[in-house]
């Protein structure tokens, strides 16, 4: 399932209104958030790739628990599951998400997503464009509203392993990660002949759009923080310009 959620009349009214009440400045942040685990009440989160244009974040979710019911006023999200089950709920809407379901919830609307399986869910969340401190909270079953995203204080940089830590960057080596369950993959292509060359994919992979453009068509285009599988282009013919990075997310083979 790909899903896309736009910003209701409910979103912009509370969004106004937290502005005008005025918010919580930025707690302190370090310069760079990588090689960093993110300690959340909920369970934890780090960032697992990075460019210019987006910020690829690595959550898990414990059984039982939710994020708080935010909104990011200038960055739209793409959440996508990789183990376990979801709920995403917005103002609107309360959807439900399984292994390899996606939901791209553009800039201002409000939503939260709990974990309901015994594994707790393991997802990807890709903000376009990258600023970890653009956030509004509504609620908070932890009594974070009026605070900013979490300091310094609650990120470690030891041990990193114990959380399955790891980190993708443009032209570097490492290229995979993978698990029991999912496998991660970063594909660049530098030209548009090399992307026809290369590029091919199964009926259930996801691609995560991280730069570049990707289209089909006279009028259809995906841009970076999109998020497209087989279905998507309907055995059309596709198109990119310019350099294109995406990532790709496939079930583990049995």
């Amino acid at each position: 399932m790909n899903k896309r959620i736009p910003v209701c009349p409910k979103d912009t009214f509370y969004l106004e209104k937290l502005s005008g009440e005025g918010l919580v400045s930025s707690q302190s942040q370090p310069e760079s958030y990588r090689d960093r685990v993110v300690l959340k009440p909920w369970g934890y989160e780090f960032l697992a790739f990075e460019n210019e244009q987006v910020a690829l974040w690595f959550l898990h979710i414990k059984e039982g628990h939710s994020t708080s019911m935010h909104c990011h006023p200038l960055k739209k999200t793409a959440l996508t599951i990789l183990q376990g089950e979801a709920f995403c709920n917005t103002f609107m809407t309360r959807n439900s998400l399984k292994a390899m379901d996606a939901i791209v919830i553009e800039k201002a609307v409000f939503h939260s997503t709990t974990a309901v399986g015994p594994e707790g869910v393991f997802m990807l969340e890709l903000e376009t464009p990258p600023n970890k401190t653009d956030l509004v909270r509504f609620n908070d079953p932890y009594g974070r509203v009026k605070e900013g995203y979490e300091p310094t204080s609650q990120m470690i940089d030891a041990n990193l392993e114990r959380f399955g830590y790891f980190h993708f960057s443009e032209s570097e080596p490492t290229n995979s990660h993978k698990n029991s369950q999912f496998r991660l993959s970063l594909l660049e292509f530098s030209t548009p002949d090399q992307f026809r060359e290369r590029f091919q994919f199964s009926t259930d992979d996801k691609f995560l759009i991280c730069r570049g453009e990707i289209g089909w068509g006279d009028e259809h285009r995906l841009a970076a923080g999109e998020v497209f599988d087989r279905n998507t282009f309907a055995d059309q013919k596709m198109w990119t310009q310019g350099p294109l990075t995406l990532f790709q997310i496939q079930r583990a083979k049995k």
